[in-house]
């Protein structure tokens, strides 16, 4: 019986020495991933809204009104809003950052990370499709405006649903707290 005790209790003290490691390493780079991150998104929301200066984040007002689409963020400016919102795509979670003009027309969108299919659920990042959204109003149904690519189903209905919750969202806001 003791002859298990001196095995176990080494396992136990190498759990513990790689468990500080990992925290160690965690609390040492989160600050510049979470830096790395802010970056991706100024960046594309500077490419969505490209008249946008200077964004002011709205907090709070928003979360989980719209089902599986999880709000990540809402941005203002004098010239719109940025929505950086999640859908559930084929192959998990797709983040869609879509900017609107105070005048309430989709300006552009941008896929930012996902796991979609290389040979297919990528398509959806490309420009042949982004570009079907800019000029929506949002005051129009997203479903019928803009077709979805042939063989990504999945991908394009999430994209166009992400899409639809930010128009909705935009005019939620501007008809309310917003004005």
């Amino acid at each position: 019986m003791r002859d298990i005790f001196k095995p176990a209790f080494s396992l136990v003290i190498i759990c513990a020495v790689i468990t500080f490691f990992v925290a160690l390493t965690y609390n040492v780079t989160k600050d510049e991933i979470r830096h790395q991150e802010l970056e991706k998104l100024n960046t594309a929301m500077s490419e969505v809204l490209p008249e946008g200066k200077s964004f002011n984040e709205i907090t709070g007002e928003f979360d989980d009104a719209y089902g599986d689409i999880k709000v990540d963020g809402i941005y203002e400016s004098a010239n719109g809003m940025v929505f950086n919102l999640l859908t559930p795509g084929y192959g998990g979670d797709v983040t869609v950052v879509v900017g609107i003009s105070k005048e309430g027309y989709v300006k552009g969108i941008r896929l930012g990370s996902n796991n979609e299919t290389p040979s297919l659920g990528k398509q959806a990042e490309e420009p042949f499709f982004t570009s079907r959204f800019k000029g929506i109003g949002t005051d129009t149904s997203v479903a019928n405006e803009v077709d979805s690519i042939s063989g990504v189903t999945i991908t394009s209905k999430a994209v166009k649903k992400a899409v639809q919750s930010a128009c909705d969202l935009f005019n939620e806001y501007k008809g309310g707290a917003g004005n």
